[in-house]
């Protein structure tokens, strides 16, 4: 979910390449807390600090804890 365009949208940038960026950067920090997560997704990818940006982050159970 984002607004007008997502925290990985850079202007004259691609947004395919943009998303591959957000979603390499989200899975490097995947084993963070959350509040350390979306600190370091936003300031990992955020060029432009003049622009609002509204993330929505959840955490679901891994897969071997589902199975339990």
């Amino acid at each position: 979910m984002y607004t007008d365009g997502p925290p990985s949208n850079r202007r004259g940038e691609d947004l395919t390449h943009g998303m591959t960026r957000l979603r390499q950067h989200a899975a490097a920090l995947a084993r963070e807390d959350l509040d350390t997560f979306c600190d370091e997704l936003l300031a990992g990818l955020s060029t432009d600090h003049t622009d609002d940006i509204a993330l929505l982050v959840a955490r679901t159970p891994a897969r071997s804890q589902q199975l339990s």
